[in-house]
């Protein structure tokens, strides 16, 4: 009896770690798709434009981002025009343990 209850109560925890971190995994890839589109696009925006956009992706996401750490770069590629760079990152706390949080760092480059 003792053992199976130790053995929920652990199961549990491994499946709420699981969950919590898949959970912040993808959301950080639908983002990371969010902005892959915003620089394909964004050409002829502002670069204030832009990360407002990133910002607004950031918020449907659910991703603490601050836009000091939004990095915008505009490149000219021979025979390809104009193209823009997005650079981000950013850092999770997630309750993987209850009361023990670990931190998840992500950052990111546009191709």
């Amino acid at each position: 009896m003792i053992k199976r209850v130790i053995g929920t109560i652990v199961f549990l925890l491994v499946a709420n770690a699981g969950i919590r971190t898949a959970l912040v995994y993808f959301h950080n890839e639908q983002f990371k798709d969010a902005v892959k589109e915003i620089a394909l696009f964004g050409v002829g925006r502002s670069d204030e434009i832009l990360r407002n956009k990133v910002m607004e992706a950031a918020n449907d996401n659910q991703i603490p981002l601050d836009p000091d750490f939004i990095e915008i770069q505009r490149k000219t590629i021979v025979g390809a025009g104009d193209h823009v760079v997005i650079k981000y990152a950013y850092a999770v706390m997630v309750p993987v343990i209850p009361s023990k949080p670990h931190r998840f760092e992500f950052d990111y480059i546009t191709p």
